[in-house]
């Protein structure tokens, strides 16, 4: 073997010890160590860690993440995961964990201290593809859900899309009044059919048109066969949505003055730190949607009370 062939393997092998990562037991502590490309190689103790009990865990996943336990304690890439029970922690599938409380998915988060599966029962879980999968009536789209009447007909159509055979689906939102025959995907979270252009599950503004809720003549409005229409000068200012979103919708109670009646009222999100508050409502002759939106104003301070611009707006269809 030549000296520039010795030279390398030499390198190689240097490469490779020097990008180590994973737990380390010494003199009765637990490191984990990783590599920066800043500073090297490093190594950080495990303040939680029982260096007695602890194990490094492997499961058949293709996620690359470096599992260990101790008696006491879950750990993901030295991280300490608390309300895990170590002990029962098992993987299901499709970077869904669980163990004997809850379940957990890893696929995709913001915290990985926030990474439960809220409102399911671990037991029930079905896997369908990543990231969804469902518990009876409740669909999962990586940590978020939705319950979903026909769940049984759901179909994935990519990673952010699913359909049934009367909904269409964007993550863990229904987009509901949606044609799902004429759906149409534009991104990860638009979309169009035959009626309208929706943006993060709910139909685009421009879709609608604005007027002056103060000269808006309801008495003599035919809803029913009335096109889409938004209301843009409700709010003069910013609101607080904690505190606002309790207060009577202006135009549901109004409907209601007209032969309207309020069946359901849902609590959504809306792109971002946006909200929506959804009512739906009935005549003898139509259905009606009602959505109050909260637009979040990113250019507030985070810490400030009052940070959405507010509007109301209103399509239906005839029975």
């Amino acid at each position: 073997m030549t000296t520039k062939q010795l030279t390398i393997i030499f390198l190689a092998l240097s490469i490779l010890t020097s990008c180590r990562r994973g737990y380390i037991v010494e003199s009765d502590k637990v490191y984990y160590e990783f590599w920066n490309e800043g500073s090297g190689q490093n190594k950080r103790l495990i303040e939680q860690a029982d260096a007695k009990s602890f194990k490094e865990l492997t499961f058949d996943c293709d996620c690359n993440f470096k599992f260990g336990r101790d008696k006491n304690h879950l750990f993901i890439d030295g991280e300490h995961i608390k309300n895990i029970d170590p002990n029962t922690f098992k993987f299901i599938g499709n970077y869904i964990f669980r163990d004997k409380d809850s379940a957990y998915f890893f696929g995709f988060y913001n915290n990985i201290n926030d990474c439960v599966i809220k409102g399911v029962n671990p037991d029930k879980i079905k896997l369908i593809k990543y990231p969804w999968a469902k518990a009876d009536n409740v669909l999962i789209h990586g940590r978020d859900t939705v319950n979903i009447p026909d769940i049984n007909r759901f179909i994935p159509i990519d990673d952010d899309w699913g359909k049934t055979k009367k909904y269409v689906i964007n993550k863990n939102q229904i987009l509901y009044g949606a044609d799902v025959e004429t759906f149409k995907i534009i991104s990860s979270f638009q979309g169009k059919d035959k009626n309208f252009n929706y943006e993060f599950s709910i139909i685009n503004e421009d879709d609608f048109k604005k007027t002056s809720y103060k000269t808006f003549d309801f008495a003599n409005k035919d809803f029913c066969h009335t096109e889409p229409i938004v209301f843009v000068d409700f709010y003069d200012s910013l609101v607080s949505y904690k505190e606002d979103k309790n207060e009577p919708i202006n135009l549901v109670e109004n409907l209601k003055q007209n032969g309207f009646t309020l069946n359901k009222t849902m609590y959504l999100d809306w792109g971002g730190e946006s909200k929506v508050i959804r009512a739906s409502m009935a005549s003898g002759n139509c259905n009606c949607i009602v959505e109050k939106l909260y637009r979040y104003d990113y250019g507030k301070p985070s810490e400030t009370r009052n940070i959405f611009k507010v509007t109301e707006r209103i399509y239906c269809e005839p029975k």
